[in-house]
């Protein structure tokens, strides 16, 4: 099957929020503004509604009450409005099970919120990559959300293929998914991340997360393909992912990541659980 024959099967596929959507599509300007957030967030009652919820909530400790998209952003800034936005937009659907993954409820979310989070930081931390932070958070939050299109498609019969192929040719689980399904989770991520017209770099990086590109320039794929490992490291890994991942060696060694400073960033990203946890609870 193709990317789209498999969205155009999967039952009940969560809706998005447009809010959400325009303000990734937003990311691309240069110069985004809190005039600009507030713009496309003030006529989504249902965002709204969550998002003066979620930041009155014990999680930011206001001592006043936050009573408008205006007043939110004017105090919280637009980056911690889009990192809410996005999981207020998509966290419900992403804590759900995926039996054909292995996937316990919230799992998904937590690999996810935690890749996005690694992949800030790696923005921050002087590699030599050209990518504002925010993009990045949004290509590792949204990097594996082609599992729950095809999560529906994986049997029983599926389920075994996949894991006959991992445990004995040792291969990857995207790899595995293409062998049996004809396709792959990255695959089908991409095709929905276009269907949302959304940018083409977030695009690139959640078809490439698993084989990122490298040269002749790195591409936002290798931040988001270091993030997820990243994340895996410190002990996020949904599923059967916890042996079916590989690194790609090439990316740590265009990108000049040392054992010593993986090591480092390892302990920061995990310093960063706690913060993870707390935050989804907002959703």
């Amino acid at each position: 099957m193709t990317p789209n024959e498999v969205i155009a099967k999967v039952k009940n596929l969560p809706a998005v929020s447009q809010a959400a959507i325009k303000l990734v599509v937003l990311l691309d300007q240069p110069a985004l503004s809190n005039e600009d957030v507030v713009t496309v967030l003030k006529y989504d009652n249902v965002m709204t509604a969550k998002l003066l919820r979620a930041c009155n909530s014990p999680y930011f400790g206001f001592d006043e009450k936050i009573s408008s998209v205006e007043q939110a952003v004017l105090i919280l800034g637009h980056r911690q409005i889009l990192h809410m936005v996005l999981s207020l937009a998509f966290g419900g659907a992403m804590s759900t099970m995926l039996p054909g993954y292995a996937i316990q409820a919230k799992e998904l979310w937590y690999h996810s919120l935690t890749t996005a989070v690694a992949a800030e930081q790696l923005v921050k931390s002087g590699l030599p990559l050209e990518a504002e932070s925010p993009v990045a958070f949004t290509a590792g939050l949204l990097h594996d959300i082609g599992k729950l299109a095809l999560n529906q498609m994986l049997d029983a019969g599926a389920q075994s293929a996949i894991l006959e192929l991992i445990s004995q040719n040792h291969l990857p689980r995207y790899v595995a998914e293409k062998e049996v399904i004809g396709t792959d989770h990255c695959e089908i991520g991409a095709s929905l991340m276009e269907s949302w017209h959304l940018p083409g770099e977030i695009v690139e990086a959640v078809l490439n997360h698993h084989r990122p590109i490298s040269e002749p320039e790195p591409k936002l794929s290798t931040i988001t393909h270091v993030a997820d490992c990243l994340a895996h490291l410190t002990g996020s890994t949904p599923g059967w992912d916890s042996y079916a991942l590989i690194a790609d060696t090439k990316t740590n060694e265009v990108l000049g990541i040392t054992p010593e400073w993986l090591e480092s960033l390892m302990i920061s990203v995990h310093d960063s659980a706690d913060k993870v946890e707390q935050f989804m609870s907002l959703v």
